[in-house]
This record gives C-alpha cells, sequence and structure tokens, in this order.
C-alpha cells in the first residue's frame, strides 16, 4: 500500500516525536560517569538531582559503581525528590546502600516545593548527612559551603572556600574563590554542541570562571518524568 503525499506528511512527525519520545526514555537508563582529578588527596561522589520515586535499574547501577570506587565523600547536590514522589523509604535504601566516611548535603527546588523538605531533612540526618544552609563545614577537603537553595534565584553572598555546593549554576555568582559544583539544569537540551534549551546560563560540564573560580554542571541522575533528551544520567567522581 502506497501512502500519499498527505498521508506521509501527517505519518513522518508522529513518526520522529515517537522515535525521539522512545530515545529519550531510553536515555534515563544510560549511566556516565565523569573523572575530575584535582588533586584533593580524597575522593569525592557527586550526585544531585536523583528526582528518587522508585529504587530501579539505575539506581541500582550508581550503588554497584561506588562500591568499587569507595568515595571518602558523598555530596548531594539537591532535589533528592518531587512532587510525584510518594514515599521516601526508596530514597532511604538507595543512600543508606552508598558507604562514605562523610556525607554532605543541600536541598533543591523540588525539595522544597514538594513539601518533602522537612521529613527529607529528618532522614538525611539520620542517614549521616550534614545539611549546609549557607553554611560551613570542614572536611578532609578543607572548607565545604553549601549554598541554600533560593526561589528568586538571586544570591547576595560573596563566598570563598575549597568548594562550594549549590543545586543552582546560578549560584556561581557569590563565587569569590574556590571550585563549585551544581546541577538543576539536567544538562538541558544540546545538539551538536549548541544548547537549545536551559534553565540557566551554566547549562553542562565545566566552567572556568577566571580568578580561581570555577563551576561544574553535573547532568545529574534522575527527573521527574522518564526523558532525558541528549542528556543521560551523570555521576560525578573527583580526586
Amino acid at each position: 500500500m502506497r501512502l500519499s503525499r498527505r498521508a506521509l506528511l501527517t505519518v513522518l512527525p508522529l513518526s520522529l516525536a515517537s522515535a525521539g519520545v522512545g530515545y529519550s526514555f531510553t536515555e534515563t537508563f544510560n549511566l556516565e560517569v565523569s573523572r575530575l582529578r584535582l588533586g584533593l588527596g580524597s575522593k569525592i561522589a557527586f550526585m544531585v538531582d536523583t528526582h528518587t520515586h522508585e529504587f530501579g535499574v539505575l539506581e541500582e547501577r550508581v550503588v554497584d559503581y561506588l562500591a568499587g570506587e569507595q568515595p571518602d565523600i558523598l555530596i548531594h547536590g539537591g532535589d533528592f525528590v518531587d512532587r510525584l514522589t510518594s514515599s521516601l523509604k526508596p530514597l532511604k535504601k538507595y543512600l543508606s546502600l552508598i558507604e562514605a566516611r562523610q556525607r554532605i548535603a543541600v536541598l533543591g527546588n523540588h525539595d522544597y516545593w514538594s513539601g518533602w523538605a522537612p521529613e527529607l531533612s529528618r532522614m538525611l540526618k539520620d542517614l549521616g548527612f550534614i545539611i549546609l544552609r549557607d553554611k560551613y563545614v570542614e572536611t578532609g577537603v578543607g572548607r565545604v559551603f553549601g549554598v541554600d537553595w533560593r526561589d528568586d534565584r538571586r544570591y547576595g553572598l560573596r563566598v570563598g572556600a575549597d568548594l562550594i555546593v549549590a543545586h543552582d549554576p546560578n549560584a556561581a555568582s557569590v563565587l569569590e574563590r574556590g571550585f563549585m559544583l551544581a546541577g538543576h539544569t539536567h544538562g538541558g537540551v544540546v545538539l551538536w554542541g549548541v544548547t537549545v534549551l536551559s534553565n540557566s546560563r551554566y547549562t553542562r560540564g565545566l566552567y572556568r570562571l577566571g580568578d580561581n573560580r570555577v563551576l561544574y554542571v553535573s547532568r545529574g541522575l534522575g527527573q521527574m518524568l522518564p526523558l532525558r533528551p541528549t542528556s543521560p544520567p551523570e555521576l560525578l567522581v573527583i580526586e
């Protein structure tokens, strides 16, 4: 049977859209590990944007990988959960299976917007996490500062530390000196090296901002809906 030109013009966009959705769904399971060598003397595992709804295939892969890495410090950059999270039990299982001598976290926008923040904070403290809300903590890699989320995404701070953790890459404005870790963008949508869609001027990867200021934006490990076009999940290991 031959399709008419009109039918072909109708079917082709639908087929391309379907293929795009299928590809985006497949990418949600395609864990990639990025490594940075900064000569810290300790190993850091950086997780962000887990948006945990269940303990599934990707979560098992992360746990298995970090079991081999044996990080000294586990840092989570926020968006542990979201409005589609029905229970903290899968997240508790996930985090409890990752071994680290020190655990640090900041909260992200969805942690607050979902209403889970109070219970989440209690659970994280029970698991040994230090939650940084515009505060410092001493660690094996020096002073770490955690920037708390702001809904207006304006950060009226000036911070100098060995390591700064923020959920929002826009918080790079606080940097006087140091290395900042962030997430929030989920890597945006990038085609042939060109950013097509992003919720920040800093979309993914390493940014050298000058004057001893460096930012790394992780694509993160999860999402509210199972779609990640051009942005497979990313686990960051820093040494």
